[in-house]
């Protein structure tokens, strides 16, 4: 997986593509054609796009990327937005750091990811009848067998990994480690203000957009992190973006604070949510009284 960095000349006009190309086969700098021809906001920055992911400009460009398409000028391109002529100036190699290494042996992989053999199949045909591999063999060795590139290999595996293991904690193994008094350990409350006024885990940090950014930096990757939300509707997503920020040791709270509420500590007021009228304090549910 790579991420790409471009510029851009675009313009909505054909005929302004045409000239600025037939400049460019001339000889003349990419920033003075831009200058010259493009109407995007980035030709205050001579086009630059920034970085994005390579699927990106892929689908811009209507063609795959590789390495060597660095320091090329690919275009007129014609898009729904417009015309566009890309310049690749730099292609870097994203690697995701998993739980899985070289020396994972396929019987690992399989107890801790049962569904990354149907992937290796489809994405590398790793498994073909014909070439199969035994449960003591590595990812390593696999990959060695078959000619594949191991760390390519890896990185999709953690790629995919990341992208639909969603790893939950119960409220009975998160009590527990709070009792424990353990000191590797944070709980975000992602939930909206006026929930946490109802009730909250009293040891959980409290994020907002406001304070979202100094909250991050504030933790440390090597952090478990344990996401509350109401009923772990909204933790997956979290724990997504979480991970595209270089944390890998996230866990979703089983059945958000609701279950927290019914499981561990039922002093706590529980509340509903209508979605069709929006968050209501008046959807708190009465508990009984449990003192008589």
């Amino acid at each position: 997986m790579f991420k790409v960095r471009a510029s851009q000349i675009f313009s909505h006009a054909m005929e302004d593509v045409v000239a600025a190309k037939k400049e460019l086969d001339a000889g003349a700098p990419f920033t003075e054609v831009v200058e010259k021809y493009s109407t995007c906001p980035s030709k205050k920055n001579g086009g630059d796009l920034g970085w994005m992911p390579e699927d990106a400009l892929q689908s811009l460009m209507g063609e795959s990327i590789s390495e060597k398409d660095r320091g090329n000028i690919v275009g007129p391109v014609h898009s729904q937005y417009g015309y566009h002529i890309l310049l690749i100036s730099e292609i870097e190699n994203q690697t995701t750091e998993g739980p899985f290494k070289a020396n994972t042996s396929m019987k690992e992989l399989n107890l801790q990811w049962p569904e990354a053999h149907s992937h290796l199949f489809k994405k590398f045909h790793i498994g073909l009848p014909v070439i199969g591999y035994g449960p003591e063999e590595t990812i390593g060795s696999v990959c060695k067998s078959q000619n594949l590139n191991t760390a390519e290999v890896l990185n999709f595996l953690s790629t995919e990994y990341f992208d639909k293991y969603i790893a939950v904690i119960t409220p009975e193994e998160l009590d527990l480690k709070i009792q424990s008094g353990t000191t590797n350990l944070a709980l975000l409350d992602i939930r909206e203000s006026w929930e946490r006024d109802i009730s909250k885990i009293e040891a959980s940090i409290f994020i907002t957009r406001e304070n979202c950014e100094s909250t991050i930096e504030s933790l440390s990757q090597e952090k478990e992190i344990v996401l509350i939300d109401w009923k772990q509707d909204r933790s997956p997503s979290f724990l997504k973006w979480l991970r595209q920020k270089g944390f890998t040791n996230i866990k979703c709270l089983e059945g958000g604070i609701d279950a927290w509420t019914e499981k561990i500590d039922s002093h706590l007021n529980r509340y509903d949510i209508d979605e069709d009228d929006g968050y209501r304090y008046e959807d708190i549910i009465e508990e009984p009284d449990h003192t008589h």
